[in-house]
């Protein structure tokens, strides 16, 4: 096991530097890239848990993710450190890596949320059944006949346009939207599952029953990730070694952070908090006083201070998972680095396991079905719906007719040239050269009509898709005239 064939300095086009930079030196290049993002930006006005925040303590996606390349950089150097006392860095490569290895987990902890939608899980389920009501229809529409059910359309294209999944999405942003040109091994390290949404999910206690539970990627990134499985030696359906981290460092990260901003937005009060984590502890276990410990101890040294109660329990959990989830990267590590493990790293029934379980269980049952959350979301998905309804004549028209409106302005479709206008320019050059593209593939005119109508609605999900919590309010109502 080498890492130096895991982390390289390869990207799908050559870099702008004049000379050949060193693997520290790539990954510094990745961070500068990411952090400037505009995609990075839009994410302080993101949903994390509540819709259309306006109170600035409370989480938006951009601070959960600063919390989680935090946690993240906690666990990889936990797991160097541990490496380097058995003697094991450079057997493994890693010898004067150690910042490119860090580096490389800690940006990828900050863009892991980089796709979600507005209103965050909501969001993901509002264009999901749009597609799903109107994708068939639409595309019937374009191109004035329908698809047989082994066509590509059928088979791969419109399974692929239903399922409308962050993760795939964030893949979806770097590469083909921002052209960030980021190493493979960065993008590597943010896929979480391995399998397109044309594939269905395996059955329980197949092969890769968890990597493939979702999609983790869309056909238009087909070629990207066959190209990161060549040049990073990952067989197919298998994971990049540093994905484990970060998804480790997402689950100890927001566990605890969506309880404390139940606190200081008043859904729960600190008695009711406690008297939760204990019933639903006493739920998953007996006898067991692992977590009821943490919080008699938290509880005894904070009195009745709600910051403090937190800030104590949080310090000893993230200790606690940090520590169990560096032991088992290790002890494991042969499945870790083929990417074979089909489990997160913070599994298997341990304590440490089970006081996830619990804070996730209370937020679940108490939290996430608060009157604070539920009202905003089902407003965003009231404009989410009607704004993908208003952009809707653009999926209808005919293929050659929707390219008069790109190439020009067409006054015989005067809507339909108004609402061309107000998509992202970075989407439309997306959209233009993946359209572009298809000239150079041997392909059938019902193949290639079905392909732009592909890049098409994806063009208009990318741009809804792409807008904050407030934009899509604001954009609703503005498009509505109410």
């Amino acid at each position: 096991m080498n890492y130096l064939r895991k982390l390289t300095c390869q990207r799908p086009r050559l870099s702008s530097a004049d000379t050949q930079r060193d693997l520290v030196t790539e990954t510094e290049s990745n961070r500068g890239r990411i952090i400037q993002s505009a995609a990075i930006r839009r994410l302080q006005q993101k949903t994390q848990v509540y819709p259309l925040e306006s109170n600035a303590a409370v989480r938006s996606r951009l601070t959960h993710s600063l919390e989680v390349q935090q946690t993240g950089r906690f666990l990889a150097l936990t797991i160097l450190d541990r490496w380097r006392q058995s003697g094991e860095l450079k057997s493994l490569g890693l010898e004067g890596q150690e910042l490119a290895f860090t580096n490389l987990v800690e940006m990828a902890c900050l863009l892991h949320d980089v796709g979600n939608p507005p209103f965050g899980h909501f969001g993901e389920a509002a264009i999901s059944r749009w597609m799903e009501d109107h994708a068939e229809q639409s595309h019937d529409q374009s191109l004035q006949r329908t698809s047989n059910p082994e066509s590509l359309f059928k088979t791969t294209l419109l399974p692929d346009l239903c399922v409308f999944e962050g993760n795939a999405q964030g893949l979806r942003i770097i590469h083909h939207l921002q052209d960030l040109n980021l190493t493979y091994s960065q993008m590597a390290a943010l896929i979480k599952y391995t399998r397109p949404p044309c594939e269905p999910a395996p059955e329980q206690g197949e092969a890769f029953t968890y990597r493939k539970k979702k999609p983790g990627f869309y056909y238009s990134e087909t070629t990207l990730i066959q190209q990161m499985q060549q040049h990073l030696h990952i067989d197919d359906g298998c994971r990049f070694p540093l994905v484990y981290i970060m998804e480790a460092a997402d689950d100890i990260a927001y566990c605890i952070a969506d309880l404390e901003d139940a606190l200081d937005k008043g859904i729960l009060s600190l008695k009711e908090l406690q008297f939760w984590l204990n019933q639903i502890w006493n739920e998953f276990t007996k006898d067991n006083a692992y977590l009821p410990d943490i919080m008699e101890s938290a509880a005894q040294r904070s009195g009745t201070n709600e910051h403090e109660f937190i800030v104590r329990m949080r310090t000893r959990l993230v200790r606690d998972l940090v520590d169990y989830a560096a032991n088992r990267y290790i002890s494991r590590h042969n499945e870790v680095f083929d990417g074979s493990l089909d489990e997160p790293l913070i599994e298997g029934g341990s304590n440490q396991h089970m006081a996830l379980e619990t804070l996730k269980t209370v937020a679940v049952r108490h939290v996430f079905t608060s009157m604070e959350k539920e009202t905003p979301e089902l407003r965003g998905y009231s404009a989410l719906i009607g704004l993908l309804d208003t952009f809707k004549p653009l999926l209808t028209l005919p293929p050659d007719e929707f390219q008069r409106i790109v190439v020009r302005d067409d006054h015989q479709h005067f809507i339909e040239q108004r609402l061309y206008h107000r998509l992202s320019r970075k989407h439309k050059v997306a959209y233009t050269r993946a359209v572009e593209g298809l000239t150079n593939r041997d392909l059938s005119i019902h193949d290639q009509q079905d392909l732009e109508w592909y890049y098409r609605s994806r063009l208009l999900i990318d741009y809804v898709s792409g807008m904050t919590d407030h934009f899509v309010v604001d954009e609703f109502q503005s498009l509505s005239a109410i």
